[in-house]
């Protein structure tokens, strides 16, 4: 919540040793993060997390975050994954279906929540009931569920159903999101 964090960030840029800089928010924090770090002139990578992967994060830090780097999900570089990627048609679809309804660049957190209520209404489905706990025990038997935050393969164990392939490291270049994977 701090409205400026050069304090730390010039703690952290005279501290021996530090090869990066990862900061984890989401929000308007970040963006302040990354203000700050270009106004030090800070020559370690900063890398973000997922939580800023939307062009709200880009527009609140300006300039400012071109080079930084981050995990995210194939929605936000529909347009350059591979044709053979899985994921492809469907972020390619939810992308244009939200932008042509919502007249607004896609967001990674409406994918969220489109794969979140698909997950759902299939669970429902497949357990003919509303009944909470057959609608979990079906969701924990989700597998291979092509979603546009990458493919979700669920179990009594596992609730986030996602491995590491499901995210793709980005760079921000001239306001627009590189992967770099």
């Amino acid at each position: 919540k701090d409205p400026d964090v050069t304090a730390q960030l010039t703690k952290i840029k005279n501290a021996p040793g530090v090869q990066a800089i990862f900061n984890f928010g989401f929000g308007q924090g970040p963006a302040i993060v990354t203000k700050n770090y270009k106004q030090l002139g800070i020559t370690q990578p900063l890398y973000q997390s997922h939580g800023v992967a939307s062009k709200d994060y880009i527009r609140l830090a300006g300039d400012a975050a071109d080079g930084v780097r981050l995990p995210a999900a194939g929605l936000v570089i529909a347009d350059q994954l591979a044709a053979a990627d899985p994921q492809k048609p469907v972020v390619s679809a939810f992308k244009k279906d939200y932008e042509t309804a919502f007249k607004a660049e896609v967001s990674t957190f409406a994918g969220h929540a489109y794969d979140g209520l698909q997950l759902a209404l299939s669970a429902i489905q497949r357990a003919g009931s509303s009944d909470k706990a057959k609608i979990r025990d079906e969701i924990e038997k989700t597998s291979g569920y092509v979603g546009t935050g990458g493919i979700v393969s669920m179990s009594p164990t596992d609730h986030m159903g996602l491995n590491l392939s499901a995210f793709h490291m980005v760079e921000i270049v001239k306001g627009d999101w590189k992967m770099l994977d």
